[in-house]
């Protein structure tokens, strides 16, 4: 029987497509960013302790769209798009690798957007390997079961029973109305596991707002004739905005 030592540590790249915010009405002298019906607010009231934003009689809010455009009701809503990416779990440790049993573990991130398409999360990194040697555990190309004594890596977004409970479904804040973060094909069926170099792993609908905490759940086997040593992967994900 072998035994590896196996580490993953997470990294990000966050790469976001450039944004341009637009005057709504504009003249020689005068410009407006945001159009409101209402009685009235203020976007900053603020003293040493407090600040608040308040509105007061808004006549609309929410999201309002069509084939060729899309409105943001309410009186709080930016006028300027913004993509942020977090990592909030900076290593894993999956321990020594056995024949007999498939190791386990998990990191979260979180993805807050205010943009008009939505965002794509990829991930680019290798899987893991043993530096030295760049010798690689076997990564799944297809989502596909934990198979104990076969070599594997993989991963997916969502909750699992098998090999064991672990992992969590994507979690937008404070519930799925105020956010659309989704796992993406290949990384969204409970007790399936994948991991393709480039691939999409998260993503938004046709709405890219709010934020959403993402978990990653990783599983490692090996065989008898895997190569011994201590694997290692920096794993990289990249944001990118869609318009």
């Amino acid at each position: 029987m072998k035994s590896l030592s196996a580490g993953l540590i997470l990294l990000v790249s966050l790469t976001i497509t450039p944004a341009v915010a637009f005057a709504q009405y504009s003249s020689t002298n005068y410009q407006t960013n945001e159009v409101f019906f209402g009685l009235g607010g203020d976007l900053d009231a603020s003293s040493t302790n407090y600040q608040l934003q308040s509105a007061l009689g808004l006549l609309g809010v929410g999201d309002v769209s069509s084939t060729n455009y899309r409105s943001f009701g309410g009186f709080l809503t930016p006028n300027e798009p913004f993509l942020e990416l977090a990592i909030d779990s900076s290593s894993v440790s999956l321990g020594n690798l056995e024949t007999t049993t498939t190791k386990t573990g998990t990191a979260t991130f979180h993805v807050r957007a205010y943009t008009d398409s939505g965002y794509t999360v990829q991930t680019i990194s290798q899987p893991p390997q043993i530096p030295a040697t760049s010798e690689t555990l076997e990564p799944l190309s297809s989502a596909s079961a934990s198979v104990i004594g076969t070599e594997q890596f993989g991963m997916n977004l969502v909750a699992n029973t098998s090999p064991a409970s672990f992992g969590a479904n994507p979690s937008p804040q404070p519930d799925s109305s105020f956010a659309t973060g989704q796992a993406a094909s290949g990384y969204d069926t409970t007790n399936l596991y994948k991991y393709v170099v480039g691939d999409t792993i998260a993503s938004t609908g046709n709405s890219g707002w709010g934020a959403t905490i993402f978990t990653m759940a990783y599983i490692a086997n090996i065989s008898s004739i895997t190569e011994a040593g201590e694997y290692v992967m920096v794993h990289d994900l990249v944001v990118v905005a869609i318009y």
